[in-house]
């Protein structure tokens, strides 16, 4: 899994680096040598090539690129716009640079492709001069013209962490090198665009910090002990639907039962039964009344509660399920709790970002601006699990870190997804027993990518705009680790 730091981590890990003899500008050489390695797998010597340096860290990234590949024989013009480096470690290579013939220079005719290394993290809008302007203003004029921009660690003009002042301005790039770690607003909604095809550039240091992206395979899920029956699987309890919307506990237990769970019992509204004993036979069907659930509760080892639920004894209900040492998921209209108790068994709140603006007491654009620490913050003040369901899926977990899975295909934005993944965490959840090597956090992350891999293989035989969510619960099974 590949680390995403905010700017204060990224900052951690070149003080790290420096305290364990790891020098600065070794890892300045190491992050320019190999970017520049990447680009000379994809432009030819002749093409022109623009570097434009600041006068930090980031700067002195650029002026190893350009000393590498003029070294090589690429024709290369580096431009200082602000004056030369101020870091000691970025005048070092600068100097270096300059031996091999790399000195800053101006700009004049159209380049095939430009290097950003002007602003790193940290940025803030009150560095926007005019003469920062007029540079973003030539270098989209010179992308207009077919130059391609690649941005080094992060483009120039966006902020690392969050994006409340986030004006819109910033350079625009078709790559952005990331050096050692992706940054928090690679995966945000508003700045997300700005980064390009995201290219991890390793220095060689350790990983740490909180979130990361889950990239691991799904191979674990999709193993069966030959010598199990169902009980080795798991009894999952689902309570959902009502009569103006009987359709999303029916999405909800296709996905439980196309997941692997053993046993599943579901209680709903007479609307919906006859609908479910069509279209999920394997479902054993109850009445959606306290005196069932209460009756039931203690024989499974999963609940799940919330889709399409609208019942006076929801809160009731909810009570109910915490008070057994159960994991138990919250969605939709369950998602109503002020406070939870503390107890031994996962609490696991999956809301989507309007229903956790609402949860958290602010509007969507708050929570879009800063997404992992609203949902950090969350999950430690709640010890609950939170799977904060955006363009990509945030699954923060109590301690404070989390995973992000992206990649997900756009045709999940429309109504059956959230509850075809509330089915499908429920359902691992009950399976417990057969994945006691994996952290509850890790098999939800594991869950939430198999099903981000699912929507990806059916937009390979139909338009984004036509997948439903039973497309994605019939592929759920065709998907391989």
């Amino acid at each position: 899994m590949e680390m995403i730091y905010d700017t204060h981590e990224a900052r951690q890990i070149d003080e790290w680096a420096k305290t364990s003899g790891l020098p600065l500008e070794v890892l300045m050489e190491r992050a320019g040598s190999e970017i520049a390695k990447q680009i000379k797998e994809h432009h030819d010597a002749d093409e022109r090539i623009l570097i434009v340096c600041g006068t930090g860290n980031n700067g002195g990234d650029g002026y190893v690129i350009g000393r590498e590949l003029i070294r090589d024989g690429y024709d290369i013009t580096l431009h200082a716009p602000f004056g030369e480096p101020k870091t000691a470690t970025a005048r070092l290579h600068t100097r270096y640079a300059e031996k091999f013939g790399l000195v800053a220079e101006g700009i004049c005719g159209q380049y095939d492709v430009i290097v950003d290394a002007v602003f790193g993290t940290g940025f803030d809008g009150a560095r926007f001069t005019k003469s920062v302007t007029d540079l973003f203003a030539w270098v989209q004029e010179q992308q207009q013209q077919g130059a391609r921009l690649y941005a080094v660690d992060i483009p120039s003009g966006i902020p690392t962490d969050q994006t409340s002042d986030f004006s819109g301005k910033g350079l625009k790039a078709d790559a952005t090198f990331c050096l050692h770690a992706f940054k928090r607003s690679a995966f945000l909604v508003k700045t997300a665009p700005f980064f390009g095809q995201l290219k991890k550039i390793d220095l060689g240091l350790p990983a740490f910090g909180g979130w990361s992206l889950y990239d691991e395979s799904i191979e674990p899920l999709l193993t069966r002990n030959p010598y199990g029956h169902k009980g080795t699987y798991g009894t999952g309890l689902l309570i959902g639907g009502s009569e103006t919307m009987p359709g999303s506990i029916q999405l909800a237990t296709r996905a439980a039962l196309r997941t692997g769970i053993g046993k599943l019992q579901v209680a709903t509204v007479p609307s919906a039964q006859l609908g479910l004993i069509i279209n999920a036979p394997e479902a054993m069907i109850l009445d959606q009344t306290t005196e069932t659930i209460q009756g039931i509760v203690t024989q499974v080892d999963v609940a799940g509660i919330g889709p399409g639920l609208s019942s006076e004894f929801t809160s009731e209900w909810i009570d109910l399920l915490l008070r057994q040492d159960i994991p138990v998921v919250l969605d939709a209209s369950a998602l109503i709790r002020d406070s939870y108790p503390e107890r031994q068994a996962a609490i696991v709140v999956t809301p989507h970002i309007g229903e956790f603006a609402r949860m958290t007491n602010q509007t969507v654009a708050e929570v879009q601006d800063d997404l992992f620490e609203q949902a950090s913050a969350y999950a430690m003040l709640h010890q609950v699990i939170v799977v904060l369901k955006s363009h990509v899926i945030l699954i923060a977990k109590p301690d404070g870190g989390g995973y992000v899975i992206a990649g997900a295909s756009s045709g999940l934005a429309k109504g059956g997804s959230g509850d075809t993944l509330f089915g499908l965490i429920t359902s691992l959840l009950g399976q417990r027993k057969h994945y006691q090597h994996l952290s509850i956090e890790r098999l939800i992350a594991m869950g939430v990518s198999w099903y981000a891999q699912a929507s990806k293989q059916v937009e390979q035989r139909m338009h984004p705009s036509s997948i439903v969510a039973t497309d994605l619960i019939e592929q759920l099974g065709k998907v391989e680790g």
